[in-house]
């Protein structure tokens, strides 16, 4: 069994760490980082340091790599970039690919794998979607932190299809797994958490204890998650008010201090970010199903005056 991880940031680190310390003394089981640069190096050198509240793990895959052909093909691949990524990813690794291996994209967003499914307009690989319940950050390359959230992973396809093996060597691994045939709607409730959140700590620069704090802030998030909800139903994804309730007590379960990916991105000027997931595309289908999404513009127009 091959399996790679490719991008390890605070996602892909967790994942991989995890599995490459379950691994390490199995020789039936390959654990692949895909990476590069002085990741890559600090990796191949003294493996990954996973930080969490209670324990440290070092991890060392069986390869550190960036080169197609030292990778070879892959049973599973476990996707872990940004979503702005996916395309020139797919591209540069399509060799490590083959119609039978499986492949779970794990981007904060809803259409990962349609995205991954343009890529293939033959012989397509088995595509199924997923995500994860995690704050984690790169904390310097080769140490990732595990700030808050359970690391839970709920993956599936909707319809048929079933993949225990799957299951199996994450819950292996000590992540705790979960299959789901109705993969769009547990895709649709994390995004009515993180795409609000993510707009409110990033317009305001306010971290998620801060908002949990904050009576107007709170009822700005709520506004933006209606929203969402109203998007979501025109998909034919019911969204009900008790998901807004289990979004907006999902606040709980991070670290005072923890700060949404799109606001680390814009804070550090980054020169990609997850603006056009978090942000554009709620406002874009709002206007498709016209919907009023006035929160959304409104937040949209003060990311935007800090990125100009």
């Amino acid at each position: 069994m091959k399996i790679g991880i490719l991008g390890i940031g605070g996602v892909g680190g967790f994942i991989g760490a995890k599995l490459a310390h379950a691994y390490q003394s199995d020789p039936t089981t390959e654990i692949i980082f895909i990476c590069r640069g002085a990741t890559k190096q600090e990796i191949s050198a003294h493996g990954l340091c996973l930080r969490t509240n209670d324990q440290h793990i070092l991890a060392k895959p069986s390869l550190a790599s960036d080169e197609p052909e030292k990778i070879g093909y892959l049973d599973l691949l476990i996707i872990a970039t940004k979503a702005f990524s996916l395309p020139s990813v797919i591209s540069a690794f399509q060799d490590c690919i083959s119609p039978d291996t499986v492949i779970i994209p794990l981007q904060n967003g809803i259409d990962a794998a349609e995205t991954l499914l343009h890529q293939f307009p033959k012989n397509p690989p088995i595509i199924l979607e997923g995500c994860i319940y995690i704050a984690s950050n790169i904390e310097k390359p080769g140490v990732i932190h595990h700030l808050g959230g359970p690391g839970k992973v709920i993956y599936g396809k909707d319809g048929n299809g079933h993949f225990p093996w799957v299951t199996t060597i994450l819950q292996k691994a000590g992540i705790d797994t979960n299959y789901t045939s109705d993969i769009k709607k547990i895709l649709w409730k994390k995004f009515l958490f993180v795409s609000p959140l993510a707009a409110i700590t990033t317009a305001y620069g306010v971290t998620f204890g801060e908002v949990a704090k904050r009576d107007e802030l709170l009822k700005r998030l709520r506004k933006l998650m209606l929203e969402v909800q109203a998007v979501a139903n025109t998909e034919t994804i019911m969204l009900q008010e008790s998901d807004i309730e289990e979004a907006l007590n999902m606040l709980s379960n991070f670290p005072y201090s923890a700060k949404s990916s799109l606001q680390l991105d814009v804070e550090e000027e980054a020169p990609q970010t997850e603006k056009a997931t978090f942000i554009d595309f709620v406002i874009a289908q709002g206007r498709k199903a016209h919907i009023n999404t006035e929160a959304y513009l409104l937040m949209d127009k003060l990311i935007s005056e800090k990125t100009c």
